[in-house]
């Protein structure tokens, strides 16, 4: 029989997907401490599921190095030239975006943030860094590049529409705050394909976020 073949083939791979799906569905489904700042809950549970999760899985259960989750440099020879080319081809759809639609007007940043460049440059690269790493380690790094390795550029539109999905369930819909985020995961996305490294779709992410705020204060 074919079957048993097949499925053992497979098998690491559904596997893979399983833990995916699974992980995403207890994130969705946790239930929130009101005692916890929402931020604050969102990070440590996205630490907890999003990274030590996958490092887990990886080092334990699949006994392979974590180059095999994407903590490796770039297997393209000069696929640090991809990341200024993507960021910005990703910020000018972005810039588009500001300037066809009111997205300034119900965009929130911190009063705090937006009055003071010390705390706005801590804030983006502290929170937002940290936020990009959470999801670039997931969906870039479990999803695409260990899940989805053998769909090539497909798996950069999968993980994309995970993400988005992810995104509106958990948020309870989508809006335009929203935006910069799925604009980040697509430009990481295809860059996680290119180089199959975490440190350059973390860039690539952390750069459109960061990019993304300022020119909505430029805007402003």
């Amino acid at each position: 029989m074919t079957f048993l073949p097949l499925l053992s083939r497979w098998k690491p791979m559904l596997r893979t997907g399983l833990l995916a799906l699974g992980t995403l569905a207890v994130y969705i489904l946790f239930p929130a401490e009101s005692r916890l700042n929402a931020t604050v809950q969102s990070v440590l549970l996205g630490a907890a599921l999003f990274v030590v999760v996958p490092i887990l899985y990886v080092k334990l259960i699949l006994r392979a190095p974590l180059s095999s989750l994407g903590f490796q440099d770039s297997t393209r020879r000069l696929g640090f030239l991809a990341v200024p080319l993507v960021a910005i081809l990703v910020l000018s759809v972005w810039y588009v975006l500001l300037r066809i639609f009111p997205v300034s007007d119900s965009y929130f940043l911190p009063v705090a943030i937006r009055s003071s460049f010390p705390l706005f440059l801590l804030y983006e690269v502290v929170l937002v860094g940290l936020i990009a790493f959470l999801y670039e380690v997931f969906f870039r790094g479990l999803v695409l590049i260990l899940w989805l390795r053998r769909f090539g550029l497909g798996a950069a539109f999968f993980q994309a529409g995970l993400f988005l999905a992810f995104v509106a369930v958990s948020g309870n819909g989508l809006v335009w705050q929203d935006a910069p985020l799925l604009l980040s995961a697509t430009a990481s996305g295809f860059i996680a394909s290119y180089t199959r490294s975490i440190p350059y779709s973390w860039v690539t992410a952390w750069l459109v976020l960061f990019l993304s705020d300022v020119l909505i204060l430029v805007i402003r």
